[in-house]
């Protein structure tokens, strides 16, 4: 995904890009947490959550496709995380393969999981598809999030794009090397390439900071803009997060929890 995309939505105008990024920054925080403490069983209380993300986006007027796509690529790394637990968790035989035993607790758990994955995917872009990045990045300053964090973030965005254009012209000279070539040579070229792009980047990135340091770089992320806590930003935070904490109490209410 190139950052350029993720600023053009940003720099959209619904009322949902009018917040103030320090009101959606805690919505999505209370939001991920709240999601997260939820119980695996029953899946009732994941309805709600859903509705208000999926709410939340259309009042953004975002893409969806894009949304969807985007979701998907990150979707697999939770996978990973919990295929395994319909195997390993629980007591209550579900079903049987030969030397495969699936576990009706690990099956809720792992379906859970994946529910709650999506859910905080969805709460992400909603927030990173929304806000001006150098705006979040004040937002998280304000929450206090370590400065090694901050700037790492910073940085990356911000030189995402010298990156692809290394990339390009480290590929661009490899071909200009071994033109026609068959792609079972270039496969196997692939780990010197991944290593001058290494090499490359390390240099680029040591005058980069020479050149700021120069300019009197004090490790502060400065922007001109500044953040304006409006009543809007108010309303929004003392509806959203009391709908979510109330979403949580029921699901402990109805899991026989409290």
């Amino acid at each position: 995904m190139h950052h350029r995309t993720v600023e053009q939505l940003a720099a959209g105008d619904s009322i949902i890009h009018r917040l103030d990024p320090r009101a959606k920054l805690l919505a999505t925080l209370c939001f991920v947490i709240i999601s997260s403490a939820l119980p695996h069983w029953p899946m009732v209380p994941y309805a709600p959550l859903a509705g208000l993300v999926l709410f939340g986006l259309a009042l953004a007027r975002l893409p969806w496709g894009f949304l969807l796509k985007r979701s998907l690529l990150v979707l697999p790394f939770v996978a990973m995380m919990a295929i395994f637990l319909p195997f390993t968790k629980g007591e209550q035989v579900l079903a049987q393969w030969g030397g495969l035993t699936v576990y009706q607790e690990g099956s809720q758990a792992c379906l859970g999981l994946l529910v709650k994955g999506m859910l905080a995917i969805l709460a992400v872009c909603w927030l990173m598809f929304t806000t001006r990045f150098h705006r979040l990045l004040l937002a998280l300053s304000w929450l206090r999030m370590p400065r090694a964090v901050v700037l790492a973030l910073a940085f990356l965005f911000r030189y995402l794009d010298l990156l692809a254009d290394e990339s390009m012209r480290v590929r661009r000279a490899r071909s200009a090397r071994a033109p026609g070539r068959v792609k079972r040579w270039r496969s196997k070229s692939t780990g010197g390439l991944v290593g001058r792009l290494f090499l490359r980047t390390l240099e680029r990135a040591d005058r980069v900071h020479h050149a700021m340091l120069a300019r009197g770089f004090d490790g502060r992320v400065r922007t001109l803009g500044r953040l304006v806590w409006s009543p809007g930003d108010t309303r929004f935070v003392g509806v959203a997060i009391p709908m979510f904490s109330g979403v949580l109490l029921g699901a402990l209410i109805l899991g026989g929890q409290l």
